[in-house]
């Protein structure tokens, strides 16, 4: 009987073993951004204001802000932020997710718009794509910058 209950628990004890995962899951840093590049600060350390989703593209996008931009976004909802408010819409290519049945994640970051107002100029815009190393100039800004300033700020709890 002893030899069969040591049997029994080393069997046990390779197929818990077994039944692991070689592969680890943990932080999702291939959809995060590692080197800033050019621009001045890394925007997913901002204040997220509000997020999108493009099924049909198979993208997600997150609306960034600074702190003046995110408190501005949460008391009026008219888009003409103050200078000094600095925006980013940052938007990843989604991929399925290991971990949850039917469920998307971001992969990688396909582009980065940045909108910086000032007290004289217009709203400045930039746009960079995926590393964010280099500056691009867009063919639809002025579409691109109205989008981005008609954005509401995501209602919580």
């Amino acid at each position: 009987m002893r030899h069969t209950v040591y049997v029994f628990c080393l069997a046990l004890v390779f197929l818990s073993g077994a039944c692991h995962s070689k592969k680890t899951l943990g932080l999702n840093e291939e959809a995060s951004l590692q080197n800033p590049g050019a621009l001045p600060e890394n925007p997913l350390l901002l204040n997220a204001i509000t997020s999108s989703i493009y099924p049909k593209d198979s993208t997600i996008a997150v609306l960034y802000g600074n702190d003046l931009a995110y408190n501005y976004a949460a008391a009026n909802a008219d888009g003409h932020y103050p200078a000094g408010a600095v925006l980013y819409e940052v938007a990843w290519q989604l991929q399925t997710d290991e971990q949850w049945f039917g469920a998307n994640i971001p992969k990688i970051i396909k582009t980065i718009e940045r909108i910086e107002f000032s007290a004289d100029n217009p709203p400045r815009y930039t746009l960079f794509h995926g590393d964010a190393h280099q500056e691009y100039a867009p063919l639809n800004k002025v579409e691109r910058v109205a989008f981005i300033l008609g954005q509401k700020m995501a209602v919580s709890p």
